[in-house]
């Protein structure tokens, strides 16, 4: 305990906390987290107290009012339309979504979510011709999660006749797709607010259009009730690590609250076979049901995870949450075996110590898994990392960036070295000619230290600031579930408490530990230590960081930290 270094989110703050205490009537913990994470004042009780009805109009998407009278028209002619998705959960999802709300409003509609290996990412020529070949000609086409960067496929779809619509939320390109709209936040930056969009986010707000001038213009919509897809968005949103921040932090809280009732009888069969209780939580999300939907992408066909979704025969839907057992499984075997390959990799070269970005290769590793070894080795040191797997001539691979290092500017730096790369600002792909690897190495690693120093790259627990056990009442946890949801871009709160005694600790598990800690004042709170064993406690005082909770035992609801890291003092 106490390697890894401590780092207050900012100093200084007992001014402001003291005004957000009284301005607002606060728990000293709570106008602490509101203080270090830069919330102003005029924010807290929109922040506490977040509504749907505060979502902002659709119509701010250029382009988008034209896309939703388009679609209607297409229902009112009975022409086909083709959603083309995406083989994540974040495009599945997003697939879904749509075409739920367009069905609902009598639309001819079916989704095409391509095969990763087969067709390879985003909207082609190729894959547009799939989907032609697979469910017949269709005059309006709508992209879900891509097609921000297709202007090929875009063209060829034009000159067949077909209107193509674009919902998207990847970086673009210097030149957009010649489409009917080109739904994407990150391309207009009178739209900023809205550049944390997931690609369920982008299909949300094009649904949102779509019924709203359907009721505005008398063309239907009246019984489409929005907020029953929002499960669909809490999923790809947190799935696909986009901040939970604005309109996504109120989307998730919602949508978390749908998915808790599993009305939808795929969503009822993936949390059932994931072993989870009604409580759910976007950490849920992330490392039980969003690994199973994504496995089937990674390593079968991700139309199973689709169909999973759309199930209406809870038989049927438990049948598919199998198929994503299974895949899942396979998908921790192979995740495990390449996961402890690349460590080797890397520890058996100098990377680990002359690198700021690390790069490891390896001949024929599967393609469906590294980006998720890639996030793995990225987290285990604190650098931004590129997994490859090397296939003859050419190499393809996945990237996640760490801290605020936006991965896919650096890539754009080095684009000379790749065929082609795109993604998000944390999480990239790329694909380039093998004989080119240590080059573009070289490349990224002279742009990554241009952006980062050692000091960012040295491991650290950051803390909103210090306060007091005697804070943690219950009116302050009340506030803590009001701070929820938690995720990337609002992490739980983690604060520190110094001189704290451990007055009884005792195993649980293989490799936990449980307790009661005091201060100097006499007031004593439960903890609870993951894996940090008994002996590390005993008898100790110390300065610790931790995250208050509420311990649900039995039904019967506890206070405790959960601590993080501690220092004996």
């Amino acid at each position: 305990m106490g390697e890894t270094q401590w780092k207050s989110a900012c100093q200084n703050l007992d001014n402001e906390v003291e005004t957000l205490m009284r301005k607002f009537s606060l728990p000293h913990p709570v106008a602490l987290y509101f203080a270090a994470r830069g919330i102003p004042g005029e924010q807290i009780r929109d922040f506490l107290n977040p509504r749907l009805a505060a979502l902002s109009d659709p119509y701010r998407f250029p382009g988008i009012k034209k896309a939703a009278a388009r679609l209607w028209q297409a229902i009112q002619n009975r022409e086909p339309i083709i959603i083309h998705g995406d083989y994540d959960t974040d495009g599945i999802t997003a697939s879904a979504l749509l075409s739920l709300v367009l069905r609902r409003n009598g639309a001819i509609v079916q989704s095409f979510i391509p095969h990763r290996f087969d067709d390879g990412y985003g909207f082609t020529p190729e894959s547009l011709h799939k989907a032609l070949n697979q469910y017949g000609m269709c005059k309006v086409l709508v992209t879900v999660d891509c097609g921000v960067t297709s202007c090929d496929a875009v063209s060829e779809a034009i000159a067949m006749g077909i209107d193509v619509i674009i919902t998207d939320h990847h970086e673009a390109a210097a030149e957009l797709p010649d489409a009917m709209a080109v739904i994407n936040a990150k391309i207009y930056p009178e739209l900023e607010d809205l550049h944390v969009l997931s690609g369920a986010g982008a299909a949300f707000k094009l649904s949102h259009a779509f019924v709203k001038y359907g009721r505005e213009n008398n063309l239907g919509g009246f019984t489409t009730q929005l907020e029953e897809v929002l499960d669909y968005v809490a999923l790809g949103t947190v799935a696909d690590i986009v901040p939970l921040q604005g309109e996504n932090r109120t989307m998730v809280k919602y949508g978390i609250e749908i998915l808790r009732k599993q009305f939808r009888p795929g969503v009822r069969a993936l949390i059932e076979s994931s072993k989870l209780r009604n409580e759910l939580t976007p950490s849920d999300i992330t490392f039980k049901l969003a690994p199973r939907i994504n496995a089937a992408g990674r390593v079968g066909d991700a139309n199973v995870a689709m169909s999973l979704l759309e199930s209406d025969n809870i038989v049927q839907a438990y049948h598919f949450a199998g198929e994503l057992e299974n895949y899942n499984r396979i998908r921790q075997e192979k995740e495990q075996e390449i996961y402890q390959e690349a460590k080797a990799k890397l520890e058996a070269s100098h990377q680990l110590q002359e690198k700021y970005a690390l790069l490891v290769a390896g001949q024929g590793w599967h393609q469906g898994v590294i980006g998720i070894v890639a996030s793995r080795l990225a987290r285990d040191y604190n650098r931004p990392t590129i997994v490859l797997t090397i296939q003859g001539d050419h190499a393809y691979g996945s990237g996640r960036s760490v801290g605020s290092l936006n991965l896919v500017e650096m890539l754009s730096n080095t684009a000379d070295a790749l065929e082609r790369y795109g993604g998000h600002p944390m999480a990239v792909g790329v694909g380039l000619l093998t004989s080119r690897i240590n080059e573009f190495h070289e490349a990224l690693e002279k742009e990554v230290r241009k952006n980062i120093t050692p000091e960012d790259l040295a491991e650290f627990i950051s803390y909103d600031g210090e306060t007091e056990l005697e804070y943690l009442n219950s009116e302050m946890f009340e506030y803590m579930k009001m701070l929820a949801p938690f995720g990337h871009g609002n992490p739980k709160p983690v604060f520190r408490f110094n001189q704290l005694n451990v007055c009884k600790c005792y195993l649980i598990g293989q490799r936990h530990t449980r307790g009661v800690v005091a201060n100097s004042k006499g007031v004593e709170m439960e903890f609870i230590a993951f894996n940090q064993l008994p002996e590390q406690f005993i008898g100790r005082r110390m300065d610790v960081l931790a995250t208050p909770q509420l311990n649900n035992y039995y039904n019967v609801e506890r206070p405790q930290l959960n601590i993080i890291s501690a220092r004996y003092v």
